[in-house]
């Protein structure tokens, strides 16, 4: 592949690895997701090294970058829009940095309290990275509901205290609820599961159905908010180089070549799927 040189301010940034967030871009693949019919470009979490820097970047070439290129073989980039990666920090740790901040933004938004409990619907990668900015951030009743007994798994080594199959969570046990699963029968559950006054943010983008809100909402008198891109990619990286858990990288193990993505999604459409998929580029022509 090749890419133009950079200009003033660029840097250009070959591409080691790019993950795949299952639920979005599945969505995109099967139609479900408005934006032009499939094929089309597809990803948002990218991982490379700076090839060549322009003039006036401080960034050396060799530098490990995250960008949000997605699942392409390099590109050309604003050098304010690539995150550097210190060295120790394991590359497949540095995926989490864009769907962390995301999702540490939702956090933000309904600032649970130290005695309040917490629940998250949905231990997909939204999910699970969901529980790791809650418990890093120092929250600790946190609770998972999730289909998957190895996701529920994952949740626990996280930080979850508990993490739970559908159906089976009290009611009216909740203080702040994270909408994870883009399944309109876990919103509801969600909702019915929190305290009168209760606060959600939804994070998934409900490309798996509408999500509705149920007689609970009104009831219970909940607030309901939401959040999509993050805010600031670089601050939160330069906490997450402060918590970079090597267990960060079992969100991000199945591998794939980028020439078997097609293929890969077509996969994903069945159950039970991965966490993610990590297309590894390195080795390409």
């Amino acid at each position: 592949m090749t890419l133009p040189p950079p200009g003033p301010g660029e840097v250009r940034v070959r591409t080691h690895l790019s993950a795949v967030s299952v639920g979005s871009e599945l969505g995109v693949v099967e139609g479900r997701v408005p934006g032009g019919a499939y094929p089309r470009p597809l990803g948002y979490q990218t991982l490379g090294v700076v090839e060549a820097a322009g003039e006036g970047v401080r960034l050396a070439p060799g530098t490990r970058v995250v960008t949000v290129l997605g699942h392409a073989g390099g590109g050309v980039h604003r050098e304010a829009n690539v995150v550097p990666v210190p060295g120790g920090v394991p590359s497949r740790v540095a995926l989490a940095v864009i769907l962390g901040e995301e999702t540490s933004k939702g956090v933000r938004r309904v600032a649970p309290g130290p005695g309040e409990r917490v629940l998250v619907a949905g231990a997909g990668l939204l999910g699970l990275l969901t529980v790791f900015n809650l418990t890093r951030r120092g929250a600790p009743q946190v609770t998972v509901t999730e289909p998957d007994p190895g996701r529920r798994e994952l949740a626990r080594t996280l930080g979850a205290r508990e993490a739970l199959p559908p159906g089976t969570v009290g009611r009216d046990d909740f203080d702040v609820g994270f909408e994870c699963s883009a399944s309109p029968a876990a919103f509801a559950e969600l909702l019915a599961c929190l305290r009168p006054g209760g606060r959600v943010c939804v994070l998934s983008d409900g490309n798996w159905g509408a999500l509705t809100l149920p007689p609970a909402f009104h009831t219970r008198e909940l607030t309901v908010t939401a959040s999509s891109d993050g805010e600031d990619y670089a601050a939160y990286a330069r906490w997450l180089w402060g918590h970079a858990d090597p267990v960060l990288e079992r969100l991000f193990e199945v591998t794939v070549r980028p020439g078997d993505l097609p293929a890969s999604f077509n996969r994903l459409r069945f159950l039970p799927r991965p966490v993610s998929l990590v297309a590894d580029w390195r080795g390409e022509g």
